[in-house]
């Protein structure tokens, strides 16, 4: 399945939570036209929302499982270990210093020990 847009979207999911992605339109355009249902922000975003809203409010599913929409929101796979390092220790591309301002008390306990369980994966 093809993903899309900023949040990664898949024209799916105009089924599965009622987002406003309009496929017969959109694949007469090309690839990256940014006319696109998918790739506009305000549809994007609403249909992210709408994603974990069925995650968290219905389904009563805590936003890092491993069933959530999102790779990067599932522990233990490489994406998620990524994330969970830069959430507690900024790139040096940031241009930061290398230890983070960032109060760890502002991420959660399971962010921070996933970010020191290992390496960022190469």
């Amino acid at each position: 399945m093809r993903t899309e847009g900023l949040l990664q979207l898949a024209y799916a999911d105009k089924s599965r939570y009622g987002c406003e992605f309009d496929w017969e339109t959109d694949r007469k355009l090309k690839a990256k036209d940014p006319a696109k249902t998918i790739l506009q922000p305000k549809n994007n975003l609403e249909c992210g929302v709408k994603i974990l809203v069925n995650q968290i409010i219905v389904q009563h599913k805590p936003l890092l499982a491993p069933s959530a929409y999102w790779s990067t929101l599932r522990p233990n796979v490489p994406s998620y270990l990524v994330f969970a390092k830069q959430m507690t220790n900024p790139p040096a591309s940031c241009g930061l210093p290398g230890k983070s301002k960032i109060d760890k008390s502002a991420t959660t306990q399971s962010v921070q020990d996933d970010a020191n369980k290992s390496e960022t994966p190469k």
